[in-house]
């Protein structure tokens, strides 16, 4: 009897128990999808740079056999390889290249083989990057040509393969991989040709104990070699802020929604045992006893919510992870994306069907704790309530009793805030996270940087002029500094020379300009600025290390002698790279050789002639179709937030609506009998949902900015991203959740007509 008691019960009430399972299903959705993605990525990422022997340190520079030796000899290092690096263009695609390593052995960051033979540098041939050839069309055992400044390579591709140190493979100032123009290739030393001298100028090795950036220094005892940790590689930082950054988007909203289906459990549990009063006289009248029957209510939401938990955490990880690789994939390398979970996971179905079923035990305790007699004959009455404030003598009869419910239904009055919080903060969020990112492709590459192409791989000083006339260019130098932090700053002397042996400091990026006219400093969004006879410090940077302007900053380049005492001029946003601006004036003014890396400027008419094939060049119009790219992603993220903000509004909105119109039902009968026509009741009804919509909306906004907020500070450290909201953003958001609102109370409000006064004021 009591199971057909349950499920008529289920029925009766299906409006909210659908909004019980759809809440629970989402949560569990959400938190099965993205954990079982980040976790397959965590593993199959660790696992990959595990099995290929992924190298601790990478140093560069021009390495001599005796360098290679004391590396090799020394207790600190396990493993130790040379190679050759060389930037490499293919023949009959000019603006294509290829980073192409020449070696002897591949025991340290070994090539993962989709195609072909594994690496044998006995063996004339090459291996090449198998999304490369892909976008390329080329095929084990065709023959490919490579160009290095007038010298040709030519040999038999016999490989096509992955490697472990381009998981990431974006090109310098680029944020996504373009393989169709860049890549990478292994090529054996008998490839070469004799006129092509073999020295080596990049070393990765292994190390015995922690890693040290500054290991390498130390055996060679030459501070001018530039080395790289494995965890400042690009390939493994991005991953692993990819992880982490899905980790706790994954977290946040899947707790948010299963917070809402126990708040819906709760308002659901307290109206259905306050309505089944006489029932619950009745049926303990004929003996059924309270553990009975409170076994009985507590299978009501068992049901629901493991049928909706169970169903979400099945789904969830069965589709989502796919749909998010989908995208990933076209920014990371791996040669496995599946999703993973631990077997602890699947016991979340289970979890949160038990926390709702405590919370439904604790509200049941509570109505069927009295007996019988008290059961049938005691009324429950509304929760306690001082007088109206004197403010309320100036509303209408409608506004005082709209009023007087809601401080009657505090609970409900609270979640029906809370779900138009939620709606509001939802849509906000995906309006204001999509005009950010096409703001940020126009600000970037037109405002803050404003050159058209940049030329690397410089030739000779006179060529170089000759480049510089026909871009109108100037030079700019990129590397890497170091900046002393904490107390290792403040114990620099005057000369810029640290007086204590312990070392704080943090690696960052260093710019350095000739001038303002082609790189922006760039204060906010509109406000630009200079840096003249100090430096300037990205944003990202400065939050880190707790720099403000006015500071003085002691730091050093890489390969550099004494530190450099420098006045912080200006905290900038520059999306792309982190750390330290300065001009050339000050620079050498500090005792440095200025080194230019590139040369940036105006896109020939006529193009670049000969410079083609000797130098690197990158178009701003190129990188702009990066950003693009990444938008598509972000378009799923935003389309999950919109439909997730519907989803919640809707059933929250709607559920709510129901249970006021039913907690109200003989309060509405009342009224029509007294005179009230259906069209006032409505609109008494309405002016409620609007009060709190007019709430939630006001308090969602902020809400909603925040969320922005925590979003872009998930991505990873190398990137900053500043915010961009359009008015119609802002009224959009407001307008749709109001818009939703009006039609779900006009939905509800539909049911005021057929209202049976008789049957609503029976006595009970």
């Amino acid at each position: 009897m009591l199971i057909r008691k349950m499920l008529r019960d289920i029925y009766k009430n299906k409006v909210q128990f659908t909004a019980i399972f759809l809440m629970m299903f989402i949560g569990c959705f959400l938190f099965s999808g993205i954990t079982g993605e980040w976790k397959g990525l965590e593993k199959h990422f660790n696992d990959y740079i595990h099995n290929q022997n992924m190298a601790d340190i990478w140093a560069f520079h021009n390495f001599t056999d005796t360098d290679m030796e004391k590396i090799r000899k020394d207790d600190r290092i396990t493993e130790a390889e040379g190679r050759i690096v060389l930037p490499m263009a293919p023949s009959g695609n000019k603006e294509a290249s290829l980073d192409c390593y020449v070696a002897e052995s591949n025991n340290i960051s070994r090539l993962h083989v989709k195609e072909g033979v594994p690496f044998d540098s006995s063996k004339k041939g090459i291996w090449l990057d198998a999304l490369y050839a892909g976008e390329n069309h080329h095929t084990v055992g065709e023959d490919m040509e490579l160009q290095y400044k007038g010298l040709e390579i030519t040999g038999e591709i016999l490989g096509l393969v992955y490697s472990p140190e381009y998981i990431y493979g974006a090109s310098e100032g680029g944020m996504m991989p373009d393989h169709k123009q860049s890549g990478f290739a292994w090529i054996s030393p008998k490839l070469l040709p004799g006129e092509m001298p073999y020295g080596l100028n990049e070393i990765v090795v292994k190390t015995a104990g922690p890693e040290k950036k500054q290991l390498i220094q130390d055996i060679l005892g030459d501070s001018k070699v530039e080395t790289v940790e494995a965890s400042g590689q690009p390939g493994i930082s991005m991953v692993k802020d990819e992880i982490e950054q899905h980790r706790t988007i994954g977290t946040a909203f899947s707790a948010a929604f299963l917070l809402i289906a126990v708040m819906i459990v709760m308002t659901t549990m307290h109206r259905l045992l306050k309505n089944q009063k006489m029932q619950i006289g009745i049926l303990k009248a004929l003996g059924f006893t309270k553990k009975k029957l409170i076994i009985h209510y507590l299978s009501h939401n068992a049901f629901i919510c493991l049928a909706g938990a169970f169903g979400g955490f099945v789904c969830g990880y069965r589709f989502l992870p796919v749909l998010i690789y989908k995208f990933m994939k076209q920014m990371y390398v791996l040669p496995l994306w599946e999703g993973f979970l631990p077997s602890v996971y699947y016991l979340l179905p289970l979890g949160c069907t038990f926390l709702c079923v405590i919370i439904s035990g604790l509200i049941c305790r509570k109505y069927l704790k009295p007996d019988a007699a008290t059961v049938l004959y005691a009324d429950l009455p509304y929760g306690k309530m001082k007088e109206l404030p004197r403010a309320a003598d100036y509303l209408g009869f409608a506004g005082r009793w709209n009023l007087r419910d809601i401080a009657r239904n505090r609970l409900r009055s609270f979640m029906s805030l809370c779900g138009i919080l939620g709606c509001t903060a939802l849509l906000f969020c995906a309006f204001a996270l999509y005009d950010t990112f096409v703001n940020l492709s126009d600000w970037t590459f037109t405002k803050q940087q404003e050159y058209e192409c940049k030329i690397t791989d410089l030739p000779e000083e006179k060529e170089q002029q000759d480049i510089l006339a026909m871009t109108d260019g100037e030079y700019l130098m990129e590397g890497s500094a170091s900046i002393l932090t904490g107390a290792a700053s403040a114990e620099s002397d005057g000369e810029g020379n640290r007086k204590n042996k312990k070392e704080a400091k943090k690696d960052v990026a260093l710019t350095v300009a000739e001038s303002t006219r082609y790189v922006k400093l760039a204060e906010d969004l509109d406000t630009f600025t200079r840096a003249d006879g100090g430096v300037a410090v990205s944003k990202k940077t400065a939050d880190r290390l707790h720099i403000k302007k006015g500071d003085i900053l002691t730091w050093k380049p890489a390969g550099g002698g004494s530190y450099i005492r420098s006045e912080v001029k200006a905290v900038i946003r520059t999306p792309l790279s982190q750390g330290i601006i300065m001009m050339r004036e000050d620079y050498e003014g500090a005792g440095r050789v200025f080194e230019p890396t590139s040369i940036i400027g105006k896109e020939p008419a006529n193009g670049f002639g000969p410079y083609e094939d000797e130098c690197s060049i990158s178009y701003q119009k190129d990188l702009t179709g990066g950003i693009d790219s990444m938008m598509e992603g972000m378009v799923m993220m935003i389309t999950i937030l919109v439909i997730g903000a519907v989803i919640l509004g809707s059933v929250m909105l709607y559920n709510l609506g129901i249970l006021s119109y039913m907690e109200r039902y003989r309060e509405f009968a009342t009224m029509k009998v007294l005179g009230f026509a259906d069209k006032k009741i409505r609109k008494i009804m309405i002016q409620q949902n609007v009060w709190l919509s007019v709430l939630g909306i006001l308090t969602g906004m902020p809400a909603g900015y925040g969320l922005l907020q925590y979003l872009l500070s998930t991505i990873p450290d190398s990137m900053d991203i500043p915010v961009f909201i359009k008015t119609a953003s802002w009224v959009l958001s407001a307008a749709g959740t109001l818009m939703l609102s009006f039609l779900i109370s006009r939905i509800v409000s539909r049911k005021i007509p057929h209202i049976d006064m008789v049957e609503a004021l029976k006595a009970e």
